[in-house]
């Protein structure tokens, strides 16, 4: 019986593998172990987050390589040539991308305002096309903010013609403001940066409040806008001194769409972690986010931050989940098919066990139509074949219940043949025993 099993079991892998060499070609690949993202320069807020997003990653056995640029203009042409597989984006940079098949937005991740800074010096800015003449710094080149920027001074009949428009670092165009060689300045800070409170805190520079930020949003749809209240920045000092509008953009995390949907799906995961908290302008859990996306979501993405983690992916390290997720192409079609097997398992098992007691009884039979023309040497063989059988037959140990009644039905036919034998041998005995006398 032993045997059957490992008939049975043999049966069994080769059947498996023989399934698993036909499926394998199907299963989707392992998803790499490293990917890219581009980020601005290595003293902003985009690298800062890239930094903690490699350290997350490393605990999931992912490296992230980190490639630092001028800013999102240089980053999205990265992107958009495979160069890195994701980016940090900002909102209003990416017009000629739109509907670029080759990228799509995973998701909004963080308020980025763009702040406005001008000197008292000149009469009042109520506008922007009030800066018509002046000298400005916008951002340098390959920047979100120079993007951003130029495009709502375009808005406003602002152009290189009629003002003297320069492209400085903010750092740079600080420094410029403050010693007056600058009118204002445009950028794209963290309202915790310190430049900013620097900024505030200035007696003779004064933060742009839009006053048509309804108008803005309306024509730019990535954009929104936020009140810096009275006294938030610094309550002591009351910094700023009265309410300022913002207009903002957001931060998206954009990616090339060769890039693996598990590490997508990871990435996402991770950025809930570090984006998810509550704000100087955002409410716990707003952001990561599907809105003021300037280049179209992806779907999965999409789904992603609707539904969360699927119940392998909440359960599981992201090794295992993914695993099982890849497998799961190979393990349905493996029931499918192997449910047949198992109904034909039971039918060829029976024929199995049977086909030994038949086996058994064949050999019972044999001697038993043959016990009346036998000899006294035939008997003694016979008697030893019997026992022998016996003792095969005792050896099977492992009988299920099921058929216990077969098996108790042999041992008592075999008594049943031996003591035909042995009868038939003391008729002999006792004629030879008749006939020496």
């Amino acid at each position: 019986m032993l045997k059957n099993r490992y008939f049975i079991w043999l049966l069994f892998i080769a059947v498996a593998i023989s399934l698993f060499l036909l499926t394998y070609r199907f299963i989707k690949p392992a998803p790499p172990k490293s990917f890219s993202i581009a980020t601005g320069r290595s003293d902003g807020a985009y690298y800062h987050f890239a930094k903690e997003y490699q350290r997350l990653l490393k605990k999931e056995g992912i490296t992230l390589k980190i490639v630092t640029t001028a800013g999102s203009i240089e980053a999205l042409k990265l992107l958009d040539s495979s160069k890195v597989d994701v980016a940090f984006i900002q909102g209003g940079t990416a017009k000629e991308y739109i509907n670029h098949q080759n990228l799509s937005s995973l998701a909004s991740i963080f308020y980025e305002p763009l702040w406005i800074f001008y000197s008292k010096k000149l009469k009042s800015i109520s506008y922007l096309y009030d800066l018509k003449s002046k000298t400005i710094s916008i951002g340098e080149v390959g920047s979100g903010t120079k993007a951003l920027s130029q495009m709502l001074l375009k808005e406003n009949g602002i152009t290189k013609k009629n003002t003297n428009i320069k492209y400085l670092n903010s750092q740079k165009a600080i420094n410029e403001l403050k010693n007056g060689k600058i009118d204002a300045l445009f950028m794209v800070v963290s309202p915790r940066s310190k430049s900013v409170k620097e900024l505030l805190s200035s007696k003779d520079i004064e933060l742009f409040s839009f006053k048509r930020a309804l108008a803005y949003k309306q024509k730019f749809l990535f954009l929104t806008d936020l009140t810096l209240g009275e006294g938030i920045i610094d309550l002591t000092k009351n910094i700023p001194s009265n309410d300022k509008v913002l207009l903002a953009t957001t931060c998206a995390l954009v990616q090339n769409n060769n890039f693996n949907p598990e590490l997508m799906k990871l990435l996402l995961k991770i950025a809930k972690k570090i984006h998810s908290k509550k704000t100087l302008f955002a409410e716990s859990g707003f952001f990561p986010s599907s809105k003021f996306v300037q280049i179209p979501m992806n779907e999965d993405a999409k789904i992603y931050l609707l539904k969360g983690d699927s119940f392998l992916e909440k359960i599981f390290p992201f090794r295992v989940a993914v695993t099982i997720n890849r497998l799961i192409i190979f393990i349905i079609p493996l029931i499918t098919l192997l449910l047949p097997f198992f109904k034909g398992i039971l039918p060829i098992y029976r024929w199995r066990i049977r086909y030994k007691i038949y086996r058994w009884y064949g050999k019972l039979n044999e001697i038993d139509k043959n016990i009346e023309f036998m000899d006294i040497k035939s008997i003694q063989k016979s008697i030893k074949d019997i026992k022998e059988l016996q003792k095969e037959i005792k050896d099977q140990t492992d009988i299920p219940l099921s058929y216990m009644g077969e098996y108790y039905n042999l041992q008592l036919h075999i008594d049943l043949i031996l003591k035909k034998l042995k009868n038939k041998k003391r008729i002999f005995e006792k004629k030879e025993h008749n006939n020496t006398i």
